[in-house]
Parts: structure tokens; C-alpha cells; sequence
């Protein structure tokens, strides 16, 4: 392999035990590192060997790997003077190159040593050029950076080298989200590749050219999806990248023009058959850039809900969290399915078998899908949910973690239940029509945590029962000291006058006693 042109002939060829020394002082700081620095192993001398050094034959192979990463990390932190942007980029843009067109041998290079160098690569062109003077001066290599990634890119259906394709497409779109509209005018090369790629590299391809879209509908660039008389390789940066966005005379428009609406749409459809190549974190990311495509082209929201409702009964927290993000982006869609909706998610907390993470997960949303119905104004829609509240009740087994957010619930439900109802505590006493009031909701709350009052008053179980209490009692009242109106409602409230009744309150007057009694002597022995 050819070694870049800027050699470093200054300074003393380090073994790999130096190598080792010097990345740990480097990390280490103070003297150590000063050792180093003293020695003129600093700044472009220090790149420019450690860049002669990765494409050594004789040099072994993690150790390249920890000095690609260890360059990553120095030249994002270090601020010498004598560190020159457009040195460091190219001599890193030039050993990628040499790199990417070297055969592999297994031995002194592999594709994890291509991947790690190109990750790299982004990651410090990115963060060296996010001014926008930087990005004039290192627009050329810009160019070639990209360029190369696009090489990488332009094998579809090559097995051998899928998993480092994938990479350059996630570096690729690192480079697009960092620098919008930047492969916007190869648009339809990058949608050919799409639909050769039958790899599971095929996700990093169908992302890579969702964002692209993304970008493209955001911003707006006079461009066209469809045209391919625009080479993908040799690669040049658009120049309306470096003009002001929010001039339409600039290569941007003010708005979607017909013919690239129509385009749009028509790679919008073929995106939406795009998701058998997905994986969950995959899908996330992609609904997370569809949802806004989506609502800027006014695409019916039926068909989201056809191809993504499935999404919900599936047994994957982030597939079941990306449901909701597209429940929430479009709620008219789903009008009359909000009891099916909350029905799924506490079905999901009963489920013994799933990991219990996700059985909070659940009540979680659960909680906050019944604060987004509560801001409501159908008050049927609300209460078709706070009707399922007799299904809201610990279970035996349940962890004490789950017990306590069903019961957080409970409570919550009740303070809804008992806005959405008069305001006379008469009125709020009846039933709602179904068998649920506040006051059943309290009492059978009360059994779920009345096996607690065997426990030692420090438990954690006791302390939860305790907190269900006051979540009951004041969650419906004002927290503010200076309302006067906050005392009155609390005690004339119908579960204050159901505490009063005398054997519920002889319990808890001598559970509070037990419980007051064992802080005490806490804090004595303290």
C-alpha cells in the first residue's frame, strides 16, 4: 500500500508498545501527555504518523483500530494552533482512499479497519466543518469524501462486502443530516440502489435514500428525483448547499412545484413497501422521517394506518412506541379505536412472560394515552377508557413495581373521573353507568394493597400504600399553599368521607402510628 505524501519524516517511528504508551498518556493528560507533546508528537506530525502508521503492513491490526478511534477522539478535542483543518482532512480523506481501493488480505487489512476508518472519517469531517467558513474551505473534500463513500455504495447484491456498504450508507447519511440536501441531486441513483439491494444491507439503503427525501421536502431544492443525467460518481457538492436556504434564488423554492410533488409521492409509495427490510430500530428511525414527509405532501393518513397499525400487537417496545408516535402525529385516523388502543397496551402489562421493563413501558403509555384523552373534549371518548378502570387492579403476582403504577393509575382515573363528573360530592358518588365511581375505584384500590398491613412499617409495601393514599386524597386538589379552596375540597370530598368510616380509619390511625414510630427510632439511632 502507497503511503500518503505528507510522511512523517520528523519524527521517530514508534513500535506498537510505544503506540500503547502514548494513546494511554493521551488520555491520562497532564505530564504524561506532556511527555509526548514536548517531543513534537502533537498536531499535524502526530496525524501525519499515525496516518503512515495505519497503512503499515507490518503493523498489527487492533492496534490500527485503537489508533483510528484514538485519532477521532484527540483531534476533536485538541485545539493547537498549528492543526489546520484542511491538512487533517486531507490526509485522512487521502488514507481512506488508499484504504478503500486496497485488496483485502485478513492479515494487515480487513473490512472492520475500511468501516472503522470510514466512520471515523465522517465523524471528524462533520464535526471540523460545522461552520459554515470551514465547509467553503473544505468543500473539495467534501467531494472526495463523499465520493468514496458512493464507491463503497455503488456494488448492490455484493455478499462479501455487505456489512462495510452498510456502513458507508450510515456514514453517507450522517453526511446528509449534517449538510441537508447533499446527495438531493442523485436522488435517483440512490433509489436504483434501493431496489437492486437484497442484502440486509438493504436497510442502510433504504434509509439512506429516506432521509435524502426528507431532506428534499424540508428544504425544498430545485431539484428532480427522477433525473439521472447527474453522474453519482464523480460526485460534486450541490451549490445551493452553500447559499442561503431561505432564498429561493438560490437553487430553492419557496414551495413543492408540481412535477416534484408528483415525484415525491410516487417515492413515498415505494417506501411504504420498504419495511419487511426493517428491523425495529430501523423502523423507528424510518417512521420517525416518513411522519413529516407524510403531513408536508398531505398523504392520506388511511394509508400509514393500514401499513403501520400492526405495529401496536407486536411484542417489540420500540415497534409498539413507534405506533404511538404516528397515533399522536395523526389522531384523527384513529377516531373510535381508543378503547381497543388502551385495551392493547394493559393487556401488554398482564402479560406474565414479557420482561417486566416492558410491562411498565406500557403503563406508561397507558398513563399519558389517558392524559391525552382527558385534554378531550368528547367527553364519550374519555370515558369509554376510564371505563376499563376495573381492569386497572393489581394482580396477585405482579411485582411491586407494576402493583404500584396500577395503582398510580387508579388513582389518576379517579381525578378524571371525578372532573368529568359534577362537582357536588353527592353526584360523584353515583355510578358512571358501568359499576365505576371514584369511591369504588378507592375501595378496591385498598384491597389490592390490604395484604401490606402484615408487613413492618418501613417496607417498601407500605410505603406504597401509603403513597396511594395521598395520591387519592389531594391528586384532585390544588398544590398551592395560598388556595384556600384546596382544604374545603379535600374535605368534603367522598373518599375523605369514606377514610372516616370507623374501622378503616382505626387501621390506618394505628398503621401511621407504626410507621411514625420506626421513623423516629430511625432517626434516634441516627
Amino acid at each position: 500500500m502507497e503511503k500518503p505524501a505528507a510522511a512523517a519524516a520528523a519524527l521517530k517511528l514508534l513500535s506498537p508498545q510505544e503506540w500503547e504508551s502514548l494513546i494511554d498518556d493521551f488520555h491520562y493528560g497532564g505530564d504524561r501527555r506532556q511527555r509526548w507533546t514536548s517531543s513534537n508528537y502533537k498536531g499535524l506530525s502526530l496525524l501525519q504518523l499515525s496516518l503512515s502508521t495505519i497503512l503499515r503492513k507490518d503493523f498489527p491490526l487492533n492496534l490500527k483500530l485503537h489508533l483510528i478511534v484514538f485519532l477521532e477522539e484527540y483531534f476533536l478535542l485538541d485545539d493547537d494552533d498549528d492543526l489546520e483543518a484542511q491538512q487533517v482532512l486531507t490526509g485522512l480523506v487521502e488514507t481512506l482512499r488508499v484504504l478503500i481501493q486496497s485488496p483485502i488480505d485478513g492479515v494487515s487489512l480487513t473490512y472492520s479497519l475500511k468501516e472503522q476508518m470510514m466512520v471515523s472519517n465522517t465523524s471528524i469531517f462533520i464535526t471540523l466543518t460545522n461552520d459554515d467558513e470551514l465547509l467553503h474551505i473544505g468543500g473539495g473534500q467534501l467531494e472526495r469524501l463523499t465520493e468514496l463513500l458512493l464507491t463503497v455504495v455503488n456494488r448492490p447484491n455484493h455478499g462479501q462486502d455487505r456489512q462495510t456498504r452498510a456502513v458507508a450508507c450510515e456514514c453517507l447519511r450522517e453526511l446528509e443530516r449534517a449538510y441537508p440536501c447533499l446527495l438531493s441531486e442523485i436522488a435517483g441513483h440512490l433509489w436504483g440502489l434501493c431496489q437492486s439491494e437484497r442484502t440486509h444491507a438493504a436497510q442502510s439503503y433504504v434509509l439512506l435514500f429516506t432521509s435524502v427525501i426528507h431532506g428534499i421536502v424540508m428544504w425544498k431544492p430545485n431539484v428532480s428525483i427522477l433525473n439521472s443525467s447527474i453522474p453519482m460518481v464523480p460526485f460534486n457538492v450541490p451549490q445551493f448547499l452553500f447559499s442561503d436556504p431561505g432564498n429561493s434564488g438560490n437553487g430553492f423554492n419557496k414551495d413543492i412545484s408540481g412535477t416534484s410533488y408528483k415525484e415525491l409521492r410516487r417515492a413515498m409509495s415505494f417506501l411504504l413497501e420498504c419495511p419487511q427490510f426493517l428491523t425495529s430500530c430501523g423502523m423507528m428511525e424510518f417512521i420517525s422521517m416518513i411522519l413529516p414527509v407524510a403531513v408536508a405532501l398531505e398523504l392520506q393518513a388511511s394509508l400509514l394506518k393500514v401499513q403501520f397499525a400492526g405495529l401496536l400487537y407486536t411484542y417489540d417496545p420500540l415497534l409498539c412506541h413507534t405506533f404511538l408516535l404516528m397515533y399522536i402525529r395523526f389522531l384523527y385516523a384513529f377516531n373510535g379505536q381508543e378503547s381497543e388502543i388502551a385495551d392493547r397496551l394493559m393487556s401488554i402489562s398482564r402479560e406474565a412472560h414479557h420482561y417486566l421493563v416492558f410491562r411498565l413501558l406500557s403503563l406508561h403509555w397507558l398513563m399519558a394515552f389517558i392524559g391525552l384523552l382527558s385534554m378531550n373534549q368528547d367527553l364519550g371518548k374519555k370515558k369509554s377508557v376510564l371505563n376499563m378502570g376495573l381492569s386497572f387492579y393489581p394482580a396477585v403476582f405482579d411485582p411491586l413495581a407494576l402493583k404500584s403504577l396500577k395503582l398510580d393509575i387508579l388513582a389518576y382515573c379517579s381525578i378524571l373521573l371525578g372532573n368529568s363528573s359534577s362537582p357536588n360530592a353527592a353526584v360523584q358518588s353515583q355510578d358512571t353507568g358501568s359499576g365505576l365511581s371514584v369511591v369504588k375505584l378507592f375501595e378496591d384500590g385498598l384491597v389490592s394493597v390490604s395484604a401490606f398491613k402484615w408487613l413492618p412499617s418501613w417496607s417498601s409495601e407500605t410505603a406504597v400504600a401509603f403513597r396511594t393514599f395521598h395520591k387519592f386524597l389531594i391528586g384532585a386538589s390544588s398544590q398551592l399553599d395560598t388556595d384556600p379552596s384546596s382544604t374545603v375540597v379535600l374535605m368534603e370530598s367522598t373518599i375523605f368521607h369514606t377514610l372516616q368510616a370507623p374501622k378503616l380509619a382505626v387501621e390506618i390511625y394505628e398503621k401511621c402510628r407504626e410507621q411514625s414510630s420506626a421513623n423516629s427510632d430511625m432517626k434516634f439511632d441516627g
